[in-house]
């Protein structure tokens, strides 16, 4: 039997709504305009659309991980700071979440954090509840627990807490493949974006994307991001082989956007371009990665 490599129908539209929605609400703002403030999407409107409990299996019947990978990648494009894929996640494989109407993320224990402590995506969103064991048979949501924020990615929302949360390892294989594809959105947006920067800037007389060092970096951005792609399918398709796909589509996207800032050239390096806030967002799920299954 042949497996597809294509996400289903319904994963497609899914997705495709998501990116049509991100691009209305954004328009052309930069990343930096939102970033550290509120969303250009509101919770309410996501709840609405019902795209929280997209990922939700009802007697058997759900979209598959490479139709989540798709709605992962078009959701990483835009970096919006609300809590779409840890509560997609969560009500996936929690009953307990599913039938929670607000958000809901998890905490994870990572290396730069003390024994006990865990780092909670979007865990300083307000009203989110956070899930104490990731399995169907999950203990009920906490919520209004006590926490630090962490600043590193604020697309993230990340907070610290002295809690942790429990894992399977079919949650960490497919979460793997589902935040790798929303790594390899950002790397693309990341790309699009280096693209029109090199047609639009001017040095010397011509467009920057004239010269050669130029048009390496973005040929080597674009293979990067093209690995990063079929890296978050490959772990979509073969749960076994989702750890080491997944990091290694991590890390090409990471590449991808280092690339990116430095076409960019000191115009990457500044606050208002807002570049940084991709790369600390996808560094930041690798960290998350690496934390899950170290707790499974």
């Amino acid at each position: 039997m042949t497996t597809t490599t294509r996400p289903s129908e319904a994963g497609i539209a899914l997705a495709e709504a998501i990116r049509d929605a991100s691009k209305k609400s954004v328009g052309k703002s930069n990343v930096a305009t939102y970033a550290e403030k509120d969303s250009p999407i509101t919770w309410d409107a996501i709840s609405r659309a019902g795209w929280d409990t997209a990922g939700v299996v009802d007697d058997g019947e759900g979209i598959s991980t490479r139709d989540l990978v798709e709605i992962a990648q078009a959701w990483g494009e835009s970096c919006l700071p609300l809590p779409l894929i840890p509560t997609i996640m969560a009500k996936r494989y929690s009953k307990t979440a599913a039938n929670q109407l607000g958000p809901v993320t998890f905490c994870v224990g990572t290396q730069t954090l003390l024994p006990g402590q865990g780092l909670t995506p979007f865990g300083a969103h307000p009203g989110i509840s956070i899930l104490d064991d990731v399995s169907q048979d999950s203990e009920p949501l906490r919520s209004d627990i006590g926490y630090s924020l962490d600043d590193f990615a604020p697309t993230l929302q990340l907070a610290s807490l002295d809690y942790r949360s429990k894992f399977t390892q079919a949650f960490a294989d497919e979460i793997a493949a589902v935040w790798a594809g929303e790594a390899s959105g950002t790397a693309r947006k990341v790309l699009r974006e280096s693209v029109e920067y090199a047609k639009n800037r001017h040095q010397f007389g011509k467009p920057i994307g004239s010269f050669q060092a130029v048009k390496h970096h973005l040929a080597n951005a674009h293979i990067a991001t093209e690995f990063a792609e079929t890296a978050a399918i490959w772990a979509s398709l073969e749960p076994h082989n989702a750890k080491r796909a997944s990091f290694h589509g991590i890390e090409q996207s990471i590449r991808a956007i280092e690339l990116g800032i430095q076409v960019h050239g000191g115009m990457g390096f500044t606050w208002e371009m807002g570049i940084h806030f991709y790369l600390r967002h996808v560094q930041a799920l690798r960290e998350l990665l690496q934390g899950v299954y170290s707790n499974v």
